[in-house]
Order: C-alpha cells, then structure tokens, then sequence
C-alpha cells in the first residue's frame, strides 16, 4: 500500500507554518486536517493550493450545500472511493439530503431523484465519464443554479474525482470499524 507517513514535527518551518495555517484555517468551520490532508502534507504547498479550492467550493461557492453533497457522494460511489463517502455521508444528511436519495446513490439507482438533484445529475454523469454535458442539461442546471453553479458542478465533479484518487492512491482508509459502503 502507498500509505504516506506524515509526522508534523519534522516539517521545515515554512512547512510548518502552512500545516499550522490549514488545520486552524479547517478547525474554524469544524473540519479536521485529516484523511487525505495528511498524505498531502507530505507536499506542503500543493496541499496549500488544493484546501484553497474546496474550501472555497465548500464554503462559498453557488451551489447549495445539498446539490454540493450529492456531487461529492455521486462522485464517491462512481469512484468506489470509500474513505469519501463515509467522510460525507454524514454531512450530506446535515445539508438535508434525504436518506432515500444517499440510499439510491450508494445503490446506483439515481435514475429517479427528485429536485434538485436531478437536474445535477446529468451534469455530474457527463463529467464523471469526461464527456462534454448535453446541451438540455446545461441548460436545465443553469436555469436552475446559475452559471457559476453549472461550472461548480463540473469543476466539483472533478474535484473529487481527484480526491478519490488521492485517497486510493496513497491509501487512506475510513475510520477502523466502519462498515464498507459498497
């Protein structure tokens, strides 16, 4: 396995300083420097840039908190990435994701979701098959969520696709004693 060892006290003071600066940056909206975090502190600068990018799309993009959720999770069970869907499950219910649409997308049945998923859906499908989005469903999402919302769909379709391959390439692995989502 890829599994990066990660020990903040042998960070170079800089390194240090960018560690120091997103875990504090995570803890003030309640989110731990953890899970795929850690791998990426082996790179500190990368890491650096890639937190800005969620962050902002976590915390200040369009999209509502829901739609965004679903995406993450759409994203998790195409990618069998299990660190991330149990890392969000939870946090799609907070958003107010009902647990009929979690269960229909941990089972792939996603072809009757209600709104607004649905309208995200088709979007999300076409990026995650990296496959230019059908000019219906373009236009459906952005009369639904703007266009910086249809963009957001695009760019967070692929922004988790690169963290399921970070969390499977290097490795990291759900909590111990969580049960498999797929």
């Amino acid at each position: 396995m890829a599994t990066l060892p990660f020990d903040p006290d042998k960070l170079a003071p800089a390194d240090r300083a960018i560690y120091d600066r997103l875990k504090a940056h995570r803890a003030a909206v309640g989110a731990p420097l953890t899970g795929p975090y850690l791998a990426l502190m082996n790179h500190p600068q990368l890491a650096e840039k890639i937190e800005a990018l969620g962050y902002f799309l976590k915390f200040d993009g369009a999209l509502p908190r829901s739609v965004y959720q679903v995406v993450v999770l759409t994203v998790a069970r195409t990618c069998r990435a299990a660190f991330e869907w149990i890392d969000h499950v939870d946090h799609a219910r907070e958003a107010g994701v009902p647990d009929e649409v979690i269960e229909a997308i941990r089972a792939g049945r996603t072809a009757d979701l209600a709104e607004p998923f649905a309208t995200a859906l088709p979007v999300i499908e076409a990026a995650l098959a990296w496959t230019d989005v059908p000019e219906p469903a373009q236009e459906r999402a952005i009369a639904r969520f703007g266009m910086k919302g249809f963009v957001e769909l695009v760019v967070l379709s692929g922004f988790y696709q690169m963290f399921s391959g970070i969390n499977e390439g290097f490795a990291v692995n759900p909590p111990s004693g969580t049960e498999p989502p797929f």
